[in-house]
């Protein structure tokens, strides 16, 4: 429970920068997403748990859970109804007397709206009495718990980032011409085994995305891959709870060839140099949507067409963690963009390039926001990786 502890700490110290006076969480059957963060303990039953700017850690819950939770370490008081939990939620707000509570309910953010409408009705009808209460969205509150990454959550990320580098280069050096995409898909479920890892994406020993051609978010098909295809393998591994999140493209050299076509290095140059500018301008206070007008601006300027979708995004518990994003300022993407960069959170950069006479790179790299910068997680690519011809498939 060492990250649990240490989230909770963080919580505790953003309540008293002005968020609310307490933070209430209230799931059963472990229904919000923020449970494997803050507290990490699971509910069968309905389960409430109160964190406050004093520092007061309670959980009111049925008996069948609350051996775990007492176990956890997490609380400094866990209450087990006689009777209702709605009189014993009752008078553990009239102790700690709180004029704020903050809610997991969010309009824009899905990783801080675990407060389902039924249990808000609950909750609104079990505190009539509390008229004085303000209720807010945790939104704020709970983006910022899960961006800035605690010392033991970016040592987990950092070794996702490792193994994951690992296994791109052991598979590599198995890839070759003939192969369909399920196939090479395959070498790295053999890697995650051989290491008792999963992928990252959907918790299971499972292939990674892999594209010579039909660009999506897909699993990889029967396509065989032939000699001077470019293939996009986007890979992620989880380690204890978290992820990496790295992409590769790669290209198949030709009988005669020694290097890629020179169409697709000065393709793969500017890719490098953009994902470079974009590290570079990261640090605290900079707002999502300028590091991505960065690499934007890259492409313009050397006749390549526009970045399709963000230039990149958190990682964490998931691929897709939420809070400020390396986005343009489109609808789609809402308040993100404009969000500011903070010590500690950990990014994506992945400035896509897709090309009409099918030159397409993704190039995704990982990287983590210091007190004056940014530094590397991942091992960059620098060249344009180069798959030997091996005969004729």
């Amino acid at each position: 429970m060492l990250i649990q502890k240490e989230k909770v700490e963080q919580a505790i110290a953003y309540l008293n920068e002005g968020y609310a006076d307490a933070w209430l969480i209230y799931a059963s059957e472990s229904s919000d997403p923020c449970l494997s963060l803050i507290p990490g303990v699971a509910s069968v039953g309905p389960g409430i748990f109160i964190f406050t700017k004093e520092g007061g850690r309670y959980a009111v819950c049925n008996s069948i859970d609350a051996q775990d939770i007492e176990e956890s370490g997490i609380f400094d008081e866990v209450i087990k109804p006689d009777s209702s939990i709605e009189e014993s939620l009752c008078e553990l707000i009239r102790r700690i007397a709180p004029k704020k509570i903050a809610l997991n309910y969010s309009v824009e953010e899905p990783l801080a709206d675990g407060l389902t409408t039924g249990r808000y009705r609950w909750l609104m009808k079990t505190l009539f009495e509390f008229d004085e209460i303000e209720y807010i969205s945790s939104e704020t509150l709970l983006t910022k718990i899960r961006s800035i990454k605690s010392d033991s959550e970016l040592a987990a990320i950092q070794k996702a980032v490792d193994i994951t580098v690992d296994i791109y280069e052991a598979a590599f050096n198995r890839l070759r011409v003939g192969m369909s995409e399920i196939e090479a898909g395959d070498l790295f479920v053999q890697e995650l085994k051989k290491r008792g890892v999963v992928n990252g994406v959907d918790r299971t020993a499972s292939c990674p995305i892999v594209m010579k051609e039909n660009i999506a978010h897909r699993p990889p098909g029967k396509a065989v891959i032939e000699a001077g295809d470019l293939v996009i393998f986007d890979f992620s591994v989880e380690y204890e709870g978290y992820v990496s999140d790295i992409a590769r493209t790669v290209y198949f050299l030709k009988k005669d060839e020694t290097e890629a076509p020179e169409k697709i290095r000065n393709t793969f140059k500017t890719i490098h140099e953009a994902i470079t500018m974009a590290k570079e301008a990261m640090r605290p206070g900079v707002k999502g949507f300028e590091i991505d007008q960065i690499a934007r601006e890259h492409y313009r300027e050397n006749g390549y067409p526009d970045i399709t979708h963000a230039t990149g995004h958190q990682i964490g518990k998931d691929v897709h963690d939420g809070g400020a994003l390396l986005a343009p300022r489109w609808e789609r993407y809402g308040n993100s963009p404009y969000l500011e960069l903070e010590s500690r959170m950990v990014f994506t950069i992945e400035p896509t390039i897709f090309m009409d006479d099918g030159i397409h790179f993704i190039v995704e790299e990982n990287v983590v926001v210091t007190e004056d910068g940014a530094e590397w997680l991942s091992i960059r690519q620098d060249e344009v990786i180069c798959i030997p011809w091996g005969g004729d498939a």
